[in-house]
């Protein structure tokens, strides 16, 4: 079988910042941008089977197949600058830089405006292609043993050439001893039950011209500059790979009432593709990208449904799942001791820091010194703790467990369905918190500022319960025991923007939300048949992302506004709320 298909697309973006002055000039802003994409697929296939070959109890099927995948991308965008036309949008709508000419013949710039190069149009081509060939293998033994195994050969653009032909396989094995031996009468409850294995190898290659190395060029004193870009190119560009081991165990108990399901896995990632990792600048560069990343990826899934309920007019189904993983940063590639994946403030605020050795989505920040049993040190006024001179590891945003329960329950033709997830620890830096508890506005500050803190006289000699003990020892070993103003308990000691203690924002994130609810009703037959214009009709409200059950984080800060995506989600600053949504919707077939 062979077939061919090209993905074309168009897109344009364009943006219009209407002027805030009557003439039509400030802030005014118009940017245009136009995109191409292609994607040209082609692929050929060939299967072949046979059950019970040679007279054999073996089921064989093969497959065998090449692929060629080619995408070709374009961009350009433009933008205008320093409006010099009221209210026109256009690219040629930018003021140049005006010019004078003093007493002694110096030129310098009068009126800032916009540099040439500011103004020239952003265009781009991306081109890539893949080409494959692959097979696989399926055989079976007297429908209880089963056997896959799959090779795959990928050539890429992407790779220098010395790399660029990279092959995976995989197998798995399976066996079914309901299905070979006879378990009826020692076990009759066992309906099904199947145990299962696999090992693979998966590689994937990288995007394209990462290997591109050029100068920046420029201009000083009227002549033509080049230096080394801020980031070196992997030279030594390799696929990057990761093995993977899976095994399993399904049951199926009386006939469906309880079904089970139960996943181990372990990943070992190697060859990873880190990008900006610092080294010297004496290097005549910040940065380098490597390809020598590893990590280590394991953990363990249960699924458990059953159905309790099972009449002629009624169903109560219900089920849960529950997950664990753990990641491990094995190592960097020998060329750095950290890599810095995410942050917060830049360095007036903590990062997500990679350590080799460490566990992933380890969240370093400025911490409490301790004195050797662990008591926080004050300083000798007993107005502020000490901190550290560097961040260091005070949290991991890695849940301990995530899980989900569901249950759906029909009764005729009214159905009722119901989902919760839950998010079980993992820290957040919460920003909002912290800011809050700086500048006044959380209600935590409340206590000391209405009367309930503990007595303290300020220079004029009055004497009010606004005061407050930072508890710890002196750098001496002698305990604190000055009552402050209660503002030293905020400022700086709650932490927020600044080189400040980042340890009071790392909260456990920890929350249970009823997901989804739905009702639905679907009319009986009988009522169609009367109306005679529908084969079905169903009426549904849906109501997703209701409420939290239960939640750790304080100040009705959301649980799940966390800053970015991807692999860095251990921030929250100035989140926004949740937000539900209703569906209501009518399903008609004809």
């Amino acid at each position: 079988m062979g077939r061919m298909g090209r993905d074309f697309t168009i897109e344009q973006f364009e943006t219009r910042n209407k002027p805030i002055d009557p003439i039509g000039i400030q802030d005014g802003y118009y940017s245009n941008g136009l995109s191409r994409n292609i994607g040209d697929n082609y692929e050929f296939t060939l299967t072949a089977d046979n059950e019970k070959i040679f007279a054999s109890p073996f089921n064989v099927r093969f497959t065998a197949g090449a692929n060629r995948y080619n995408r070709d991308y374009y961009y350009v965008n433009g933008h205008s600058g320093q409006w010099y036309y009221p209210n026109m949008y256009t690219f040629f709508n930018y003021t140049e830089n005006s010019y004078i000419t003093t007493e002694d013949n110096t030129v310098i710039v009068d009126q800032l405006g916009n540099s040439a190069g500011s103004m020239v149009p952003d265009e781009g081509i991306i081109r890539k292609r893949t080409n494959s060939v692959y097979g696989f293998l399926n055989l079976s033994y007297e429908n209880y043993i089963f056997l896959e195994l799959t090779g795959r050969n990928d050539w890429s653009s992407t790779l220098p050439p010395s790399e660029n032909s990279y092959f995976y396989p995989s197998a798995s094995l399976s066996f079914v001893p309901t299905a070979a031996f006879d378990l009826a009468e020692p076990m009759p409850w066992l309906s099904f039950m199947k145990i299962r294995g696999g090992a693979a190898q998966t590689a994937t290659d990288a995007q394209p011209y990462l290997r591109t190395f050029y100068y920046n060029t420029g201009r000083f004193g009227g002549q033509q500059t080049s230096d080394f870009p801020a980031s070196i190119p992997p030279f030594l560009l390799k696929p990057q790979r990761v093995n993977s081991y899976e095994a399993g165990l399904n049951l199926d108990i009386l006939d469906g009432l309880v079904d089970f399901d139960f996943t181990w896995y372990y990943l070992y990632s190697f060859d990873q593709i880190i990008p900006n990792l610092p080294i010297p600048t004496s290097s005549g560069a910040s940065n380098i990208m490597t390809n020598e990343g590893t990590l280590t990826n394991k953990g363990f899934e249960i699924i458990l449904n059953t159905v309790p309920i099972r009449t002629k007019d009624f169903l109560l189904k219900t089920g849960i799942n529950f997950s664990r993983n753990t990641n491990k940063v094995v190592s960097l590639g020998g060329n750095a001791d950290s890599y810095e994946l995410a942050d917060i403030w830049d360095l007036n605020g903590p990062a997500m820091i990679l350590r080799e050795g460490d566990d992933y989505g380890t969240i370093s920040g400025y911490d409490y010194i301790y004195d050797d049993i662990g008591n926080r040190v004050v300083n000798d006024a007993g107005t502020k703790y000490l901190i550290t001179d560097t961040r260091v590891p005070i949290g991991n945003a890695s849940p301990d467990f995530i899980a989900g329960w569901n249950t759906a329950i029909s009764w005729k033709g009214l159905r009722l369905t119901a989902l919760v997830d839950t998010k079980w620890g993992g820290d957040i830096y919460s920003g909002s918190y912290v800011i809050g508890l700086q500048t006044g506005q959380s209600p935590e500050t409340l206590e000391e500022r209405e009367g309930g803190g503990l007595p303290y006289t300020d220079p004029d000699g009055n004497t009010s319960n606004i005061g407050v003990l930072l508890e710890g020892v002196h750098e001496d070993g002698t305990p604190n025991t000055t009552v402050v103003h209660y503002y030293y308990k905020y400022m700086p000691n709650a932490g927020g923007w600044g080189k400040f203690v980042s340890a009071p924002g790392i909260i456990e994130n920890t929350w249970v939300k009823m997901r989804e609810l739905s009702l639905s009703y679907t009319l009986p037959r009988k009522f169609l048949d009367k109306i005679a214009l529908f084969q079905s009709l169903t009426l549904s409200l849906t109501g997703r992302d209701l409420f939290y059950i239960y939640t750790t984080l304080p100040d009705n800060i959301n649980p799940e506004g966390i800053m970015g995506s991807g692999n860095a989600q251990g921030f929250e600053w100035a989140s926004f709320p949740g937000t539900r949504s209703f569906i209501f919707s009518l399903n008609v077939s004809f």
